[in-house]
Order: structure tokens, then sequence, then C-alpha cells
């Protein structure tokens, strides 16, 4: 049987999804993808996935918006897919429209985080709330990656209660394990960023927006430098072409105000992340967005760190005050502050707590999990599956199974 997945941009197929696709492809399905033309994209046709290309832009614009949408329904319909799959906001809200459109039988909605959540205003509440609603008669299932999101759509009256499913979120607990770590290449590692090696680390990761609150942590770490002279943040992630606001530049004229550049690194996109964790001392996710349940905090929390994050929907799902981490108002700088320098004056807290992280994630939040319940739905739903034996491997490419003796 055949499906799509829809998101805006390539770097959320890359990144985010491949494990998911890869999955699915080993239940037997054929699996296709629709996502704006850029170079992840590119890179993830050459690795063997079939891509379509549909300029999917990030903000609402109704005439481009109308653009992609009437080139989605004539893929769709051209296609005859199954079951179209849908993500992130906006190409959330117009490949559900097309799939309605063009006929499809089956419409998946993975709420990656609702875009109404308590940070916005009641106007701005309201519009996104009867825009997901609206959509939400016309699909037939919607997934949250936060627990939070299910109890808020329910209360609300989103969609009928058995619409609505828990999906998690989940991490490769076997990629992003410090027993996979060499101490000689994290040497080499830590030399190749130019952080000598009695330093303590602070890390965090995501695209270099305003709402992931990095210039609130660039301010706590200010304040933090006369506690611990050799203290160190690694910024890992970058800005996107296509982020609306871009942020990045206004974030590098403030580390140089602060005269913080032998303090900071900012790496990039990097495909060695669990490498790069392996480095800290703690994570931490300073973000006042409405988030889902943030990826890179359970990336962190299986290489083992303490959390430092803030009081907002997804973030405070995933950490455990004072058993995993420490959790802060949003837009605070004193109080990341704060929290960042009881961990960092305390190595043996750190090393309990990180240890509690990852035992969360090896209870909770393993990508198996998520890929399994994923499976089940889409049976409900209707498609002929083949569920892989336990040992399959997502992450090592588009059909990647492990063969065990028995």
């Amino acid at each position: 049987m055949k499906i799509l997945h829809i998101c805006a941009v390539g770097a959320t197929t890359l990144k985010l999804l491949r494990p998911q696709i890869d999955y699915l492809l080993n239940c037997g399905l054929e699996v296709e993808i629709a996502c704006s033309p850029d170079a992840d994209a590119d890179t993830f046709s050459h690795l063997g996935y079939v891509v379509r290309p549909v300029q999917i832009d990030r903000e609402i614009s109704p005439i481009k918006n109308l653009k992609s949408l009437i080139q989605l329904v004539h893929m769709m319909r051209q296609q005859q897919y199954d079951l179209v799959h849908v993500h992130t906001p906006i190409a959330a809200v117009l490949g559900r429209i097309a799939a309605k459109i063009a006929g499809v039988e089956r419409i998946v909605y993975t709420a990656h985080g609702f875009p109404f959540h308590d940070l916005l205003s009641p106007q701005q509440y309201s519009i996104y709330f009867g825009i997901e609603k609206f959509c939400a008669q016309f699909t037939d299932l919607i997934l949250t990656q936060s627990y939070e999101d299910l109890i808020t759509a329910q209360q609300k009256n989103l969609c009928p209660a058995d619409q609505v499913r828990h999906l998690n979120n989940g991490v490769d607990s076997q990629k992003f394990s410090r027993q996979r770590l060499s101490s000689s290449a994290q040497t080499n590692l830590r030399a190749s960023l130019g952080i000598p090696p009695d330093t303590l680390i602070v890390g965090t990761i995501g695209r270099l927006t305003r709402q992931k609150g990095f210039a609130y942590l660039v301010d706590a770490i200010a304040q933090l430098l006369p506690r611990f002279a050799n203290l160190h943040l690694i910024i890992i992630g970058s800005e996107l072409s296509t982020d609306p606001e871009p942020f990045q530049a206004e974030l590098l004229a403030q580390v140089q105000r602060l005269n913080l550049q032998k303090h900071i690194t900012f790496t990039g996109f990097r495909d060695d992340t669990p490498e790069l964790l392996g480095l800290l001392d703690v994570f931490c996710l300073p973000t006042y967005f409405g988030e889902g349940l943030p990826r890179s905090i359970l990336e962190a929390m299986a290489m083992g760190l303490p959390i430092v994050t803030t009081d907002i929907r997804g973030c405070r799902e995933a950490v455990i005050p004072h058993q995993t981490g420490l959790i802060v108002p949003p837009q605070n700088s004193d109080a990341l502050a704060e929290a960042l320098g009881q961990l960092l004056e305390n190595g043996a807290l750190r090393q309990r707590w990180g240890e509690a992280s990852r035992q969360r994630v090896e209870d909770l939040y393993d990508e198996r999990y998520v890929f399994e319940r994923l499976a089940a739905w889409y049976q409900e739903l209707g498609l002929n599956i083949t569920v892989p034996k336990p040992d399959f491997v997502a992450s090592s490419g588009v059909l990647s199974t492990t063969v065990r003796a028995t």
C-alpha cells in the first residue's frame, strides 16, 4: 500500500522522520515524501527515497499556500495514495485539505506540538485553534507527541475522543548511548572544537530561532562566568534559509557584545550529535515556544545528561524536576543561570540525574515504542502491514534489518 508523508522542509524528513519512514518501508509499505525542494530533500532523494518536490512555505501566505495546495491535489490524484500523513503546521493544514479534495481514503496528522498553546494571545489562540478544529473534521487520526496536547485536544473538544491518540516521541537509544563513545575520539573532538580539557560544558541543540530562547541562555552563561571561569557553551544547530524570522546574526552580535567568543562554539548542523552530546556536562533547552516533545531533550537524556529546560508544554513532560533535571520559567536568564549553576557546581548530582535521565528514556522514550504504536494504528485504518521483527534497526538506511543468530 502507498503512503505519502508531507512536511514543509527536507530537514524535517532527513533529521526527524527518516527512522519512522525506514520502519514503515520495512513493514512492506510504499512510502513517499513531499516537501519543499532544498539541499536536505536532495540528500534524502540521493539516499534512495522517493521525494516529491512541492514548495511549501512555513508561514501563512494565501497566494503561495494556494499554489502549494493545487500542486498537492494534482500529485495525490496522480499517485493514488492509500494514506496521507502530514507533519508541521502549514504543511499539515495544506496536506489535509489537499487529501480531502483529492479523495484520499485515510488522513493522519502528527501534531509536533499544536500551533495553539498557552503562550499565545487569546486572539492568536482562537485563530490557530479554529484552523485545527476545521481540519480535524476530515482527519481520520490525530497523533500527539505530547500527552498534554492529547488532554488539551480532549478538553477543548478539538475532535471526537477516539480520533486523537498519544503517539509520544522517541530516540534510538542504541545510537544515543555513552557506551558507543571512544575516549580518544572524544578527546580529539573536543580539541577540534578548541575546547580545553578541564572545561565545564553546557550544550543545546536546535535551529537558531528567537523562540528557542538561545539569547537567554547566552545571557545566563555571561552571568555564570565569574563563578565558573572554565565554562563553555556549545550550540548545535544553525539557521535555515527558509526561517521566516532570521535570528542567527542577532545572536552572534549578542555573543560579541558580551565578549563571549572564547566561551561559545557554534557548530552548525552536524551528523555527530551523539558524540557532541558526549562532551557535555549539562544540557539546556531554553525554548519559550510551544514545543511538542523536544527530541533534543530526549537525545540528551539518552546520553545520560541532566537537563535544564523551561516550564512549557513538552519540556515539562520529559523532565522530572530534581530527578532528571530542573525546570525554570521561560524567558528568564536569571533562573537559567541559577539552575545551571546548581548542576555545574555538583558533579555527583549531575551523574545521579544523568543516570536517571538515561533510565527514563529506556523506559518511555525508545523510538521502537513509537514505531509499534504507529504501525498498529495504521492497521486499524485498514492498511496491510507486516510488522518487522524486534531486532529491526531504523537508523542505518532505507531497508535496514539486523539478523541475529538463533
